[in-house]
């Protein structure tokens, strides 16, 4: 099968023409599931989906549950059983003990690629995981880091989509902007004031710039966030995000617009934005207060980069998967920016092109080398 190109333009090319088995256990968090499947899209690989649904017991921490579906609804979910994978890409938490229990099935043949901060702070069985910089997680022989994650979007995906839904932003003048904005998380919040003067700030800059605006919210924005950007906003484009819609215009938003707005919170949004190669403003949210338990992990993880028993200690705990890291988005923002793939809002709306980055080129040579296949780049790679 032909591999699709990669974030660069390059054509990854496989020694062998064997197709491995790939599952990628999929939960019900988009973020998640966009980067499971990205990652197999930059592989080359059709991965089999299994929908993953979890029982209570998926709140017990991952070194007490193991390599088991003691968490996993087993009525509710994909069945898991021979023949077993070559390769098992999954994200988030919960995902682990399954991952873990598929490996343990195979006579440990199966390798196992995670993502996301939660999944790779324990690395029992693990053989690689993907880990953003800004998760703060101490260095491991089998982590790698990079600054954003893979994700799902890609030029081709956006051109379908654009061709089959249309443009939705037909009615603007061009060049038009587009805003997406998410909502509150465990570290960040959006209350109604903040996104009456986020709405405000922007729709001013993108007039300066002479910019159409269109405001695109997610399944977390807040109702009186909502309330508050359509008074701040209202000549503005706005498409609220709907439960019950049939089909989400998302991905032709991200098609049809010349340049993109995003609220700071989600690094899988913040992602799919920098996957379209579009110019990119980054518009942080509020943080929110840290709490008593939050503090004392930050103090924690600073103590884990000394030396001493303490230190020790920490390192053993989060390796362990017993305490996991704050993240820290305003260093994947600041990361993003010195990359040259955006820029954060600061009055004014970025139209400069991103700079071209060969990141997931390197992560998908290495997944293959875990597998014993060999990539290489075609004519026309412009790595250095």
């Amino acid at each position: 099968m032909s591999a699709p190109e990669t974030p660069r333009g390059k054509v990854a090319q496989r020694s062998k023409i064997s197709e491995p088995k790939v599952w990628l256990l999929l939960d019900d968090r988009p973020g998640h599931r966009t980067q499971v499947r990205g990652l197999a899209r930059l592989l080359g690989v059709t991965g089999v989906e299994k929908p993953m649904v979890f029982s209570w017991l998926n709140k017990l921490p991952n070194p007490l549950l193991g390599g088991s579906l003691l968490s996993v609804d087993t009525d509710k979910s994909a069945p898991l059983q021979a023949p077993w994978p070559d390769l098992v890409i999954a994200m988030g938490r919960r995902s682990v003990p399954p991952a873990r229990w598929i490996k343990k099935q195979s006579g440990g043949r199966t390798r196992i690629v995670l993502l996301g901060r939660k999944a790779a702070n324990g690395m029992a069985d693990v053989d690689l995981a993907l880990v953003c910089a800004h998760f703060q997680l101490p260095p491991h022989a089998h982590r790698r880091t990079i600054v954003s994650p893979p994700t799902q979007v890609h030029a081709a995906l956006l051109e379908a989509e654009l061709a089959r839904i249309g443009d939705p932003l037909r009615e603007l003048p061009s060049p038009r902007a587009l805003f997406l904005i998410g909502g509150p998380t465990a570290q960040h919040r959006l209350t109604a004031t903040f996104a009456g003067t986020m709405a405000a700030a922007v729709t001013s800059a993108a007039k300066k710039a002479e910019l159409s605006l269109a405001i695109v919210t997610s399944r977390r924005t807040p109702e009186s966030a909502i309330h508050a950007i359509r008074e701040a906003a209202p000549d503005a484009h706005l498409h609220l995000w709907r439960p019950d819609a049939a089909d989400n215009p998302y991905l032709a938003y991200l098609a049809a617009a010349d340049c993109l707005v995003v609220t700071g919170e989600s690094e899988s949004m913040l992602a799919e934005a920098v996957a379209t190669e579009k110019p990119l403003t980054i518009y942080p949210l509020e943080p929110r207060p840290l709490t008593a338990k939050q503090r004392m992990i930050a103090s924690l993880t600073r103590r884990a980069e000394g030396r001493g028993p303490l230190a020790t200690c920490v390192r053993f705990l989060i390796g362990h998967g017993w305490m996991t890291p704050l993240r820290d988005l305003d260093l994947m923002h600041r990361l993003l920016k010195a990359e040259g793939r955006g820029e954060l809002f600061a009055g004014k709306i970025n139209l400069a092109a991103p700079r071209p980055s060969s990141a997931f080129a390197d992560v998908s040579d290495q997944v293959w080398k875990l597998l014993g296949e060999d990539v290489r780049f075609g004519e026309g790679s412009d790595d250095a």
